[in-house]
């Protein structure tokens, strides 16, 4: 069954950071993809993740029939945490990285970066030994990418996700009920932006491939995962700028930023992620 490109905005995010060296221009918005860095993710993960339900025995347009979407984020694999800056740049899926490395521990997003930096400041991607910071960097750089996971992927899906134990946000006045058969929170069609995630999903499923949704495999509260399969993959874009001094370490025009495509890429099983070990 062929594929499903998703993106999602609102795992989007833009930081900053700054290198200092031994010898002492912010991007005005994304416009183009610097490179591509992937994750696995496992079909059951999704499938225990996002889950609907409606009352409809068939349909193919969400905007007729009254569905009720599910992120079980008490479900999530504490196993997969998405740090953009460890997402990895030297497997098939990715694309264009600085360097290649040959160890995979030092071909996630943080390392490219740095040898973008000294390519920049240094005319050399294997430069980054020149950098008097190259460990507080590192540091920072995942700090940065972990601040991404908890407040703009993680926060964004506990936000909205399916439990009695957290209050609905203040802020949300529509599209956010509670179900009368599970007495779980849920969304509805009635948020339609790119908050509601799993309705995003679902929509674009049904627009493209609506033979996928399948009503007959359904758990005791008549919910049914949406069909996320393997080789679908779910992106969003982040942006790292250095500080726009940056270029003043070695003279050099105003540096750009680089960003990244990180694509979660759907597999059969055993999503097998490199370990960051810096």
């Amino acid at each position: 069954m062929p594929s499903i490109e998703f993106v999602l905005d609102r795992f989007s995010s833009s930081y900053q950071l700054l290198a200092t060296g031994f010898v002492d221009d912010p991007v005005h918005g994304i416009t183009d993809i610097s490179a591509t860095a992937v994750f696995y993710v496992t079909q059951s993960d999704m499938h225990n993740l996002f889950r609907f339900q409606t009352d409809s025995e068939d349909f193919n347009d969400i905007s007729y029939v009254d569905i009720r979407y599910f992120t079980y984020m008490d479900h999530w694999n504490q196993n997969l945490i998405i740090n953009p800056m460890n997402a990895m740049l030297d497997k098939p899926e990715s694309d264009n990285a600085i360097m290649q490395a040959g160890i995979p521990s030092k071909m996630l997003v943080k390392h490219d970066f740095m040898r973008f930096l000294a390519l920049e400041l240094f005319n050399t991607p294997s430069g980054v030994d020149l950098f008097n910071n190259e460990s507080e960097m590192l540091r920072a750089l995942t700090a940065i990418g972990e601040q991404s996971w908890q407040n703009d992927i993680s926060g964004a899906l506990w936000r909205y996700a399916t439990t009695s134990s957290y209050p609905v946000p203040a802020d949300v006045t529509s599209g956010f009920v509670i179900d009368n058969v599970s007495g779980l929170k849920c969304t509805t069609g009635d948020m339609n932006t790119y908050e509601n995630i799993p309705f995003l999903i679902l929509n674009r499923i049904l627009m493209l491939h609506p033979e996928r949704v399948n009503l007959t495999d359904l758990d005791a509260f008549g919910q049914a995962p949406i069909p996320l399969l393997a080789g679908d993959t779910i992106s969003f874009r982040f942006q790292i700028n250095p500080k726009p001094d940056q270029h003043l370490l070695t003279g050099v025009s105003p540096l750009p930023g680089r960003s990244y495509v990180i694509k979660l890429i759907v597999v059969s099983n055993d999503a097998n992620n490199t370990t960051p070990v810096d």
